[in-house]
């Protein structure tokens, strides 16, 4: 099946539905191409959050998918999208499924060595825009850090005001407290206990776990080479070990393995 499809954004915008209709057909007769059927999304952007709303643009996508159709026609590559990404894996698609892309003012035709040029310079586009994006939320991360802005799920013992962190005083009680006990010699799971005994809740409202304790205490461990779930079993099988007969070797054993993991989360 060959398609033409069209797409503009408002109804008095230059490229009409009747403009590029007519440059489409005059195109296809001047190419023996017979098209079947022409697609229309009228009055619809075709920035990459609108793409859901573009009804003709998702019924050609699923078609590709079905391999119901060889030939797509369109007058330039925005009419087909605004969106660099989708795009490229659109075309990157109906080149899977053997489908043929034409866009007329660029002078594309994917089946030609020209065409895939294109195809692989819109590729590397792509890449470039992605690696672009990347570098733009590093730099704005660190400016945010750097100015005591909020840059990430709001922590444990602040409250976010719009972007900045205020402290939040009895989640900052709490924190210290959880403190106090891991300085007493209690595990991450002693710890949780404790929380869940006296009904504490997490930012989240949820419950305590070994887990979430340590993520919330780990920013200030030295080195994070060992595993949430590690520390909490190495732990647990020592309180264990040292409550058995073997109470007096259980206790070496915690001393002297409790240094050697110290160092991990104190």
């Amino acid at each position: 099946m060959k398609i033409g499809y069209i797409r503009n954004s408002r109804i008095t915008q230059e490229n009409s539905v009747e403009v590029q209709n007519k440059l489409i057909n005059d195109f296809c007769e001047n190419n023996r191409i017979k098209l079947d059927k022409i697609i229309i999304d009228e009055g619809i952007s075709g920035s990459g959050e609108k793409t859901k709303m573009r009804d003709g643009y998702n019924s050609i996508i699923e078609m590709i998918h079905n391999q119901e159709i060889d030939t797509l026609v369109v007058i330039s590559i925005s009419r087909w999208g605004r969106n660099l990404g989708e795009i490229y894996k659109s075309v990157q698609l109906m080149e899977t499924k053997g489908v043929k892309f034409l866009s007329i003012k660029e002078n594309i035709d994917t089946s030609t060595p020209y065409g895939r040029f294109t195809i692989n310079l819109l590729s590397s586009l792509y890449e470039m825009e992605l690696e672009l994006i990347k570098d733009r939320v590093k730099d704005t991360l660190k400016v945010k850090k750097e100015n005591g802005k909020v840059y990430s799920p709001t922590p444990f013992g602040f409250d976010r005001v719009e972007d900045d962190l205020v402290e939040n005083k009895k989640e900052k009680r709490l924190l210290n407290k959880m403190y106090k006990l891991k300085n007493g010699g209690l595990s991450y799971g002693k710890i949780s206990d404790y929380l869940k005994r006296n009904r504490h809740r997490t930012k989240s409202g949820g419950k305590w776990t070994p887990n979430n304790v340590y993520s919330i205490m780990k920013n200030h461990m030295k080195d994070q080479k060992i595993t949430p779930v590690l520390v909490w079993f190495i732990e647990e099988k020592m309180d264990k070990y040292s409550t058995t007969n073997h109470s007096v070797n259980g206790e070496k054993l915690r001393r002297k393995s409790k240094l050697k993991i110290e160092k991990f989360y104190e």
